[in-house]
Parts: structure tokens; C-alpha cells; sequence
């Protein structure tokens, strides 16, 4: 049922459209606008590199083609096609443009059911601009648990029969190969295993008779036409595998070595891998395709926090065979679902990737068969432009090899466009602000800046993630650590920025005041210099000259921290003043312990007790009348006592 609506829509759809209809019909016999030509003139200034620029007049029938086609391209023609430079032409030749997610529909057939969506982040680094396309892939089971793969891709993999031998490296396993190892495409594929029952499914029948999906075949190799059979020098076939089975590739013909893979990972690695070295161009762009569920821990949170759930374009991976330029898109809409075959060759992802970066590939409504050839008047095939090379490009000839800058250019010119239109930032999603205004720049919803990232220098506070914005920088409120990054002194956790207000300096301190309680400035000319620290305790170094405020007792005397009179008697000591009672047994500067030689080392109501083993040489509580005072023998005990007499002998007792 819900296919039998699907099919009377399509037919509304098409009805309300002549079978020709194209947005494009305006470029006919060779000529296009003078706006497009300076559009072109643009695209040759922000891409001089002529390597992978082509031909100029097909790059002129390409880009008034895809200008008409994108719903944003007017906006942004208005602007590239302008003469000579302006403010948002300069934008595009800033080396570093903060990530933004451009939006938008490219359209063929002129209605809205036919609008195919494109969405990716675009941003840019010291000149190299980065394009992030967001997919949802599924895999489909038409056959379950069962994985399909082209004869190319299965000259590429093998089984476990093919490995030599194992060793871990790095803590990650190699696998060296065999010298005589085989691809599935050999092995596994070279004959067909049926499901039980299904052996006379395809007897009497010629390939192009089979299912598309060969459904009565449960592994090996595969094959189906889509004409008939004699009208084709070689057959198509594919390599069917379980799902479960263990699988090794080979990233390097010249190296013997392989890694494990899983069939379902290898076909949805093999078309990040195989996309993005194509589209991407060293110095200039690079492509990176963002597998929802499966790699988004290798992009930043930042990134991921821009995307909406529905940005995701939805791509199911089935095990089918599908005609060639035929059915095997990205594209999403209500007609058509977004389906590739696992058996999806390398170039056909590259074309059907071109379709992300809101491309589309059709240049002209049908005319008559000529000579029993249909054409267009500005298809790549029609012969007035032989002289233009429209076969080296990709979305023209699907999976040729050149790279053509022009594509490349269409997306990136979409950084200038309006995004989420707003009036205000609870228009925005979270994380959003809306960069409310009159020019065409304005009223878009943006992300959200992090620290030290201009805002605007009135009223700025709301583009920052901190809510804080001064002097036309994002900041957290004494958040920065001593020694990193600032623009402003509020943003110091400690200190103060070292260059003025507004320009780039570096978290530090000019005095005990610009520190919190508890530390001091080590200030100096330095690079160790500068920082808050830590207060020292009791017997740490100091500065010689000066260092009392480094210390927690606010005193230093010949490079050590002391507090006067606060050490106990045997205690450690540098200095006499930091004794408690006595004189340290060392010279001032030096270690050594608190200790007595003489009464007078002591405080009031205490004697010395004076000598040179450990239980001497401290000051001791003079004693009272009875309290013994001497042994047998000893001279000059009447220090020891109160009263200033010790009877001597016999009893030494103080009077």
C-alpha cells in the first residue's frame, strides 16, 4: 500500500512536469551570462592552481547550471558574481573561517517534491578548507546475514586459509600473507553454494532472468545482467560472503601483510576511505565523511554539537545488484530512498559523494534520437563540446580520475549564505546565537564561540559560550592558568594578562597582590618568572635579597624561611633567630639544631644542661627545693636550682 502512494505521487510529481524540464535549459549553444563569467573569474582568483581547473567554458556551463539548480545559489551568485572584490567576497579568502553547517536543496525537475538535500560543516585552517558530510549508513539484509562484493573489492580481500603467520606490533596484530595467497575472489567466490532447496532456482534461466539480488544463492559468487546475455562481453558478478566471516585486506599491493576486517566494516570503511581521498586536494580541501553510530569519536565535540539529528543523510548499503548509473545515490526525498549496492564500485561512490556536495550531473532536456542516440543539448555527451574534455569530470563521467576544482568551489561559495534564519537567539538551537542584522551576512543562527574568538564589541556577551565578551573577545571569568593564553586581565585565574586589554598576552603576575591569599609573584625578566606560587614554609630557600614575602612567616634571612623563636630544642634549625629557646648548634645559614651552652642561651626560670651527649646541651626547668641537683662528685650545680644553692654531697638536693 504504502508503495502504491508512493507511485501515484511520483506520478503528480511528474505530470505536473514536462518530461524535459530543467532549470538549466537557459544554457544553450555555448553561451552563458556575463554574471556567470565573472563568477568563473572568482572561482579562478580562490583556486589559481590550474592543475585541476578543466576546461573554462564547460566550467561556465557547470557552474550557471548548479547556481540555477541550488535554492541558495542565488543568494550566493549575487555576491561571486559581482565585479571586482567586496566585504563578503573577502570573507572566502580569509585563511581561517570558523565551522558552520550550510543547508540547502539542489533541484532538476523545478518542483519541491523533487528537491534533493545537501548538508555538510565547512570551515577553514590556514587555508585549507574542510568539508564534514554527515551520514546515517545502514545496512541492508535483502539477503540475510549475508554480504555482497564487487570482483574488484574480492581481489582485495582474502581468508583466513591465506594467512602465513601472526605477530603483534605496536600492540596491534599483523598478518603476513602467504607468497601464494589467493583473494576470495579465487576461493571463497569461485564456485556458488544454493540455500537448501534452491539449486534448480536459476536452471534454464539466462543471467539477466535472475533476481537482482540472487536471493537462491547463499554463498559464492553471484552474477546478473541487466540485458541480454549475449549483448555483454563479461558477466557481472560478486563475491557473497556470511556476515561472520573472518576477512583480511590488504591496504598495500607492495607489502605482504594484512589486517583483519569484518565484511560489513570493510565496505562502510571502503567508502570513507575511497570518498575522501578523491574529493580531497593536499593544501586545499579536505573531505571527510562523518559515519553517525560508527567513527564520530575521530571529530571534535564542537562539530558534532552544530549538527541536528536530521542533518544526517541516510544511506543503506543493500545485497543487490544495481544497474549502473542507475538508483545508487545519497539523495533523500519522498520518492526516492538513498540505496547503494555493497557491490557499489570506488568511482561510483566518488559521483554519488559529488551529489553530497549538492552537485547534480544533468546539463540539458532530451532532445530527438540522432543517428539512434539520444541526447542533450548540454549533456556531456552532446558533441558541440567534445573540445570542452566534459568526460574528465566526475559529474559528468562517473569515476574518471580527474579532480575539477569548479566542484569544489560551488561548495565552499555556500559559506557565504544565510543559515537557520532568525530574528533572535530563541530562534536558535541550543548552543546557537542569532547573528541578527541588515546585511546579507546577518540573521543567521551560528554556533556559539569559545574563548579568545571575536565577538562583537558591543553587546557580545550572547555569541559566547561563556555569556562573557569584552574588548571583541570571548572569555570565561578567571579561567585561564597562570602561563596560558589571554586577552584580557578577567580572564586570569591568577595574575594578570601580560599585554594590554584586547591583545594577545600570557597569564601572569607583577606582585603579591595580583596572586591569591596563600601564594606570592616570582616576578623577574625570565621565562620561569612571572607566576604566582605557593607561600613557602619553615626551611625552604628564599631569595636572599627581599624574599620575605615568599615565605608564609614573612621572614627570610640568608636565603631561608623562618619563623622567630618557633623551633623547639633539638629541633632542625639554619638560624639562631628561629630558635625557640637556645642557639642553633650551627652557623646562622647553615643546618644544624636548636641547642644551649650557658644559662643565658635560656629563657628566665631555666638552666643549661651542657654537654655533649643527646640528652644534653637543652634548657631545662630549674628545680625545686628537695629535687635532686648533682651526683657524686659534680661541681656547680647551684645554677640548676630555684633557690641558687645544691647541698653538694652526699644528698645534692636543692635548698
Amino acid at each position: 500500500m504504502k508503495s502504491t502512494w508512493l507511485l501515484m505521487l511520483l506520478g503528480l510529481v511528474l505530470l505536473a512536469t514536462p518530461a524535459y524540464a530543467d532549470l538549466c535549459d537557459s544554457v544553450k549553444d555555448t553561451t552563458t551570462t556575463s554574471e556567470t563569467k565573472k563568477d568563473v573569474d572568482f572561482y579562478e582568483e580562490l583556486f589559481p592552481d590550474t592543475e585541476d581547473r578543466g576546461h573554462r567554458m564547460w566550467n561556465e556551463v557547470i557552474l550557471q547550471c548548479n547556481r540555477q539548480r541550488d535554492t541558495k545559489g542565488n543568494d550566493v551568485a549575487k555576491i561571486t558574481a559581482s565585479s571586482g572584490n567586496n566585504a563578503d567576497k573577502l570573507i572566502l579568502k580569509q585563511k581561517d573561517l570558523e565551522p558552520k553547517v550550510i543547508r540547502g536543496h539542489y533541484n532538476f525537475f523545478g518542483t519541491v517534491f523533487t528537491q534533493l538535500k545537501y548538508v555538510y560543516v565547512l570551515s577553514k585552517q590556514g587555508g585549507v578548507w574542510t568539508m564534514i558530510i554527515p551520514y546515517r549508513p545502514i545496512i541492508n539484509d535483502v539477503v540475510p546475514n549475508r554480504v555482497d562484493f564487487n570482483k574488484e573489492h574480492a581481489g582485495q580481500l582474502y581468508d583466513a586459509t591465506q594467512i602465513e603467520s601472526a605477530s603483534t606490533s605496536a600492540g596491534k596484530q599483523v598478518f603476513v600473507l602467504k607468497s601464494s595467497a589467493k583473494p576470495i575472489a579465487s576461493t571463497l567466490c569461485s564456485t556458488s553454494t544454493y540455500f537448501p532447496g534452491e539449486a534448480d532456482a536459476y536452471v534454464s534461466k539466462r543471467l539477466h532472468q535472475r533476481d537482482p539480488e540472487n536471493k537462491a544463492i547463499s554463498l559464492g559468487k553471484i552474477e546478473y545482467k541487466y540485458g541480454k546475455d549475449d549483448t555483454y562481453s563479461d558477466n557481472d558478478w560478486g563475491c557473497r560472503v556470511d556476515k561472520n566471516q573472518e576477512l583480511y585486506w590488504k591496504p598495500d599491493p607492495n607489502v605482504n601483510q594484512a589486517v583483519k576486517v569484518k565484511p560489513e566494516d570493510w565496505i562502510l570503511d571502503n567508502f570513507v576511505r575511497t570518498a575522501e581521498s578523491y574529493w580531497s586536494i593536499k593544501d586545499l580541501f579536505q573531505l571527510k565523511l562523518l559515519m553517525k553510530e560508527r567513527n564520530e569519536s575521530q571529530f571534535p565535540k564542537s562539530t558534532l554539537n552544530l549538527l541536528e539529528d536530521k542533518d544526517h543523510l541516510t544511506i543503506r548499503f543493500a545485497t543487490k545488484f544495481l544497474p549502473y548509473d542507475f538508483n545508487q545515490m545519497y539523495k533523500s526525498n519522498l520518492i526516492q530512498f538513498n540505496n547503494f549496492s555493497t557491490m557499489t564500485t570506488d568511482g561510483t561512490y566518488w559521483h554519488e559523494v559529488g551529489h553530497a556536495f549538492g552537485l547534480d550531473d544533468e546539463y540539458g532536456k532530451v532532445k530527438d534520437k540522432k543517428d539512434g542516440v539520444e541526447y542533450k543539448d548540454n549533456g556531456c555527451d552532446n558533441e558541440q563540446y567534445a573540445n570542452w574534455s566534459p568526460k574528465t569530470y566526475q559529474m559528468c563521467d562517473a569515476g574518471t580520475s580527474e579532480k575539477r576544482t569548479i566542484y569544489h568551489y560551488l561548495a565552499v561559495s555556500r559559506y557565504l549564505t544565510k543559515q537557520k534564519e532568525c530574528n533572535a537567539d530563541n530562534d536558535c538551537g541550543s548552543g546557537e546565537y542569532c547573528n541578527a542584522g541588515v546585511d546579507f551576512k546577518k540573521n543567521q543562527c551560528m554556533a556559539k564561540k569559545a574563548d579568545d574568538q571575536t565577538c562583537d564589541i558591543a553587546g557580545g556577551g550572547h555569541q559566547c559560550k561563556s555569556g562573557y565578551c569584552k574588548l571583541s573577545r570571548c572569555y570565561t571569568p578567571n579561567s585561564v592558568p597562570m602561563g596560558d593564553t589571554c586577552y584580557l586581565n578577567d580572564a586570569c585565574k591568577e595574575g594578570k594578562c601580560s599585554s594590554l586589554d584586547g591583545t594577545k598576552g600570557t597569564c601572569v603576575c607583577q606582585a603579591d597582590a595580583d596572586c591569591g591569599k596563600g601564594k606570592y609573584c616570582n616576578a623577574g625578566i625570565d621565562a620561569t618568572k612571572n607566576s604566582c606560587l605557593a607561600l613557602k614554609s619553615d626551611n625552604e630557600t628564599c631569595d636572599i635579597a627581599g624574599g620575605d614575602h615568599q615565605c608564609k612567616s614573612g621572614y627570610c634571612k640568608l636565603s631561608r624561611c623562618y619563623t622567630p623563636n618557633s623551633v623547639p630544642m633539638g629541633e632542625t634549625c639554619y638560624l639562631n633567630d628561629a630558635c625557640k629557646e637556645g642557639k642553633c648548634s650551627s652557623l646562622d645559614g647553615t643546618k644544624g639544631t636548636c641547642v644551649c651552652k650557658a644559662d643565658v642561651d635560656c629563657g628566665q626560670g631555666k638552666w643549661c644542661d651542657a654537654g655533649i651527649d643527646t640528652k644534653v646541651n637543652a634548657c631545662r626547668p630549674k628545680l625545686n627545693k628537695g629535687e635532686k641537683c648533682g651526683t657524686a662528685g659534680s661541681l656547680g650545680n647551684d645554677h640548676k636550682c630555684k633557690s641558687g644553692e645544691c647541698s653538694g654531697f652526699p644528698k645534692y638536693e636543692c635548698k
